[in-house]
């Protein structure tokens, strides 16, 4: 015995009406999705097709496996508790929509032992999505993080999801109040205690009712999703699956060389986008754990990733119906995103620390789009900060952003015995990448000399470039002067491959970003380490012994592009417990989470005019340990720390770098 999953209505079948809902409601999706489809498809080509395995385990890690989910465990408990269920009722649901195209036919599956035991599974999993919806309602009513953005498309979406999981129990539980279900089922069986009593007829219309209901509503939600936040329902997986799989820092090479007049350089309409990020924009779920520790946002500056995200994402879909045209056909935009649509403020505030790009759980990227548009700014418009065109000067006439001569660059390594490359006929292991803050900045001085201390006492054979090596191009590229960064390139890898450079340590990791991840575009293949790495190596292997007392209190400051973006938390760390009498203290920033200093992104070269000084407040964070000595492995964290001190008044507080420490530490 079956109940009849539809009754006469209007003189009509039910199952008629029903055949019209689903011609009607998976049309609507099809339309929705085409469409969507298309406006993606007018982007710029990109290749995303390669590396097929490493794909699918990525997506099988990330996507399936919600593996960035937990990193806030409250969210990560109730959406693996909705996502799960989803999945597991979608077979469910299917033999419902099934019942009705087909007249009361079921799947067989479900009256096996085995599909007993799915119906069972089923069950548990609607009664999970229901406590994952009062924890997410609890979230957004009660807790309230900052972080949250409330709307009533979210609102809509979680009552929604409610009424398919509510009237899918109730329907099971209208047939086994009828005896009509083998299946053992226990949330929906508790259900049923309420229609106890009640007569066949009466069971039938509550099933009938609350059938309907279910797939009304999982029509109306499946139409619905596409012209909100929830898209990523359908995109997810797709994103996750063509996310970028290459280092975290590199960001794309232009082709300069194929350009005419017509070349339009960066992204300066919609239209500009490549098709993936374009489905970056439809996965965005406004989740705000991209901007939960952004510099930019909680120093108030006008960035706010998800924000971002969300104004060029409303903005295509503005455009949609002009781009589009008739279906299959497009004319192109003609709005550009900044500044009409995107506040230039909001393109320059960015430090490219990537804390977006870590935090984001569905492998949506930030930095590409915004040095994109920059790129636009400075190679189509010429329309920059003004002091980004001294920094831009400076490296290109004397191949530093100081704008120091050329010629000086080795000075600081007078009386200390370091050969130059050019005089030590390839007889060395390791090139010392020195870079313009270790040549030209006083502390970044101090710490190439302790580097050089280091290398000596250890017996690695190493050189410098000295006059011959130029700024990496590492800031003018992350402000958009791609020009200005392929010409540095160039040269450099020029240099190195002529000298047959093979390894090279730097104590920058801006420096070691783009030697390690960039400069291979270039022809400059080398094995890069940062100063802490090799330095920790050499710890390890006995080969250098910190024997000396240097007792001090200092918080360590994680930098971005050596931390976050290169995944380097622990040899800085290491170094620091070889040290006798030195405690380290943790912010609550720190590792993975910890907050800019403000330097990156070229930001070293900009000022800061709006809202709170990043410096100062990642100062503030670190002294919250309870000292205000703070310890750094990057020059430019140190230049951006000591400023902070400097500023909030602390006389008497220093930043110091990790390779300083271990020099001091080691037996003159």
């Amino acid at each position: 015995m079956h109940f009849a999953t539809a009754g006469t209505f209007l003189g009509v079948p039910g199952y008629l009406w029903f055949w019209l809902l689903t011609i009607v409601g998976v049309g609507g999706v099809i339309f929705s999705l085409s469409r969507r489809f298309q406006l993606m498809r007018l982007g710029r080509p990109e290749a995303r097709f390669d590396r097929i395995g490493e794909r699918f385990k990525h997506m099988l890690v990330f996507a399936i496996g919600q593996r960035k989910m937990f990193k806030d465990l409250y969210a990560g408990v109730y959406h693996v508790c909705i996502f799960y269920g989803f999945l597991v009722l979608a077979l469910r649901t299917t033999s419902m929509v099934i019942e009705g195209l087909a007249a009361g036919w079921q799947l067989p599956f479900l009256n096996t032992p085995l599909g007993h035991a799915y119906l069972f599974s089923k069950d548990i999993f609607e009664l999970l999505v229901l406590i994952g919806l009062a924890m997410a309602t609890y979230r957004r009513l009660i807790q309230k993080p900052f972080r949250i953005i409330q709307s009533f498309g979210a609102w809509l979406v979680i009552a929604l999801i409610a009424i398919l999981m509510i009237t899918d129990l109730g329907s099971e539980g209208a047939r086994i109040a009828a005896g009509m279900s083998a299946s053992w089922l226990p949330i929906s069986t508790l259900v049923s205690k309420l229609f106890t009593g009640l007569a066949p007829a009466t069971l039938q219309t509550i099933y009938t009712v609350l059938w309907w209901i279910h797939l009304i509503t999982l029509y109306a939600f499946a139409n619905e999703l596409p012209y909100g936040k929830h898209f990523h329902v359908y995109t997810a997986l797709f994103n996750v699956f063509f996310a970028n799989l290459e280092a975290p820092g590199k960001l794309p090479t232009m082709d300069l060389e194929n350009i005419d007049e017509s070349t339009r350089f960066g992204i300066a309409s919609v239209t500009d986008l490549t098709w993936k990020q374009t489905l970056d924009l439809y996965t965005c779920t406004e989740c705000g754990r991209c901007r939960e520790f952004c510099p930019t946002t909680l120093t108030n500056k006008p960035l706010q990733p998800v924000m971002f995200t969300k104004t060029v994402r409303d903005q295509a879909y503005h455009e949609q119906k002009t781009l589009l045209g008739s279906p299959g056909e497009g004319s192109g935009s003609e709005n550009e995103l900044v500044p009409t649509v995107v506040d230039p403020e909001v393109v320059w505030a960015c430090t490219t620390c990537r804390w977006c790009e870590e935090a984001c759980p569905l492998d949506i990227s930030y930095v590409d789009k915004l040095v994109e548009m920059r790129r636009n700014l400075v190679l189509d418009k010429a329309d920059f900060p003004e002091e980004a065109q001294i920094a831009f000067r400076g490296m290109e006439v004397n191949g530093n952003p100081w704008q120091l001569a050329p010629e000086t660059r080795a000075d600081w390594a007078e009386g200390l015995d370091v050969p130059l490359v050019g005089e030590a006929g390839g007889d060395f292991e390791y090139l010392f990448w020195v870079g313009c803050a270790g040549s030209f900045d006083d502390a970044g001085k101090k710490v190439s000399r302790s580097l050089v201390k280091i290398l000596k006492a250890a017996g690695i054979k190493f050189a410098i470039l000295g006059p011959e090596e130029m700024c990496t191009g590492d800031s003018a590229r992350r402000l958009g002067n791609e020009y200005l960064f392929q010409m540095l390139a160039q040269q450099n890898v020029e240099t190195m491959n002529g000298y047959g450079v093979k390894k090279i340590v730097t104590n920058c990791p801006h420096c070691f970003n783009t030697l390690a991840h960039e400069y291979p575009d270039f022809d400059g293949r080398y094995e890069v380490v940062h100063g802490t790495q090799l330095v920790a190596d050499l710890v390890r292997a006995g080969r250098i012994k910190p024997s000396r007392n240097v007792t001090a209190e200092m918080a360590y400051h994680d930098p971005c592009y050596l931390g976050r973006t290169n995944g380097e938390f622990e040899a800085p760390r290491f170094l620091l417990s070889t040290v006798l009498g030195m405690k380290v203290k943790e912010a609550a920033l720190s590792h993975e989470k910890a907050m800019c200093c403000g330097a990156g992104g070229g930001r070293m070269w900009l000022e800061e005019k709006i809202g709170e000084r990043i410096n100062q407040t990642r100062y503030a964070q670190l002294k919250e340990t309870g000292t205000d000595e703070v310890c750094v492995a990057c020059p430019f964290c140190n230049v951006m720390l000591s400023n902070a001190q400097q500023e909030v008044g602390d006389e008497e507080a220093r930043t110091h770098d990790v390779i300083e420490l271990v020099a001091e530490a080691l037996q003159a």
